[in-house]
């Protein structure tokens, strides 16, 4: 891991939240939609960003689709050409951009229609495209693997959820071409309640992730731990600016945006409006963004205490 953190940064991050930051709808119309949206990932400059999509259920069906930056705008997102078959979830950058992990129910054998739990892929990006996504040999159990991020040095964060239990936290560090077998983060960050769909800062300076445990403003709120040398610190709740009651989810730091952005499911109405909605008004809340499916949201990071990363 890296050294400690600096005073000033320890300051950022004990700074308390501004509760009154209204967050900003991510690409409006592009990246977020109508649709279920989570799992946001941006490349190093910030140009790419890549993301899940799901059918209205959540649960039946998740494609990989990215989006570029390009003339000043978002270009309408495309599936990527290595999925679009199989229930594929929450890409991962490497702080480097040349790799991409992600979560899948894919084949791993011949006969197989589909993988029973989700395992960590990673596929290798060029200038001259995608490659063929390969097996994450080293990062998988027989139990659920979903989340990952990865820090500068090569060390993997993943989220773990045994059959019927609570997700977990577990790190590996890098061995070799791949992995040593995983270190489960303490009990102050993998409290039992839940805790999972994380970032961690490339340089392993603080960790934002979301978990159930009491005292939250929803089912799962964001939480931020900061890491010293006797470990990792007790988690800060990041407040009101993020944690609402429909809960935070998949956070993700983009440096060259100075933003913390995440999904969240906004209730399509929590009052009646102040008047009738037409039938075209009812039709366009229902495809946009707030409709109660997952769409993307970001709050400057000093709303929310955190510092940009190689900052």
């Amino acid at each position: 891991m890296s050294s400690l953190l600096s005073l000033p940064l320890m300051l950022l991050l004990h700074a308390a939240p501004a509760a009154t930051a209204e967050p900003a709808v991510f690409a409006p119309g592009v990246v977020s939609t109508g649709n279920e949206e989570f799992g946001a990932t941006f490349s190093p400059d910030g140009r790419t960003v890549v993301f899940t999509r799901a059918d209205p259920t959540r649960f039946g069906f998740q494609v990989l689709m990215v989006s570029q930056w390009r003339e000043g705008r978002w270009t309408a997102p495309e599936v990527l050409p290595f999925s679009g078959r199989y229930r594929d979830i929450d890409p991962s950058f490497t702080p480097d951009g040349r790799r991409l992990f992600f979560a899948s129910v894919r084949p791993q054998s011949e006969g197989e229609k589909v993988h029973p739990d989700f395992d960590i892929w990673l596929v290798e990006r060029t200038e001259k495209g995608w490659g063929a996504p390969r097996l994450a040999e080293g990062l998988n159990t027989p139990e659920d693997e979903t989340n990952t991020s990865v820090t500068r040095e090569g060390a993997v964060y993943v989220t773990r959820s045994p059959k019927g239990g609570a997700r977990r936290i577990v790190r590996h560090a890098p061995r070799g071409n791949g992995w040593a077998e995983g270190e489960p983060l303490p009990e102050s960050i993998n409290s039992g309640k839940g805790d999972g769909n994380h970032f961690v800062d490339p340089d392993e300076r603080y960790l934002v992730f979301s978990s159930q445990r009491p005292g939250g403003s929803s089912d799962f709120d964001l939480y931020v731990s900061e890491r010293e040398e006797q470990g990792w610190r007790a988690p800060r709740n990041l407040g009101l600016a993020v944690n609402r009651t429909e809960g935070a989810f998949t956070p993700t730091v983009v440096a060259t945006r100075g933003t913390l952005v995440y999904a969240q499911r906004r209730l399509f109405s929590t009052a009646p409006p102040e008047r009738a909605l037409t039938t075209k008004e009812f039709a366009e809340r229902l495809a946009a963004p707030g409709n109660g499916q997952g769409d993307f949201y970001e709050v400057p990071l000093a709303v929310v205490g955190l510092a940009a990363p190689g900052k």
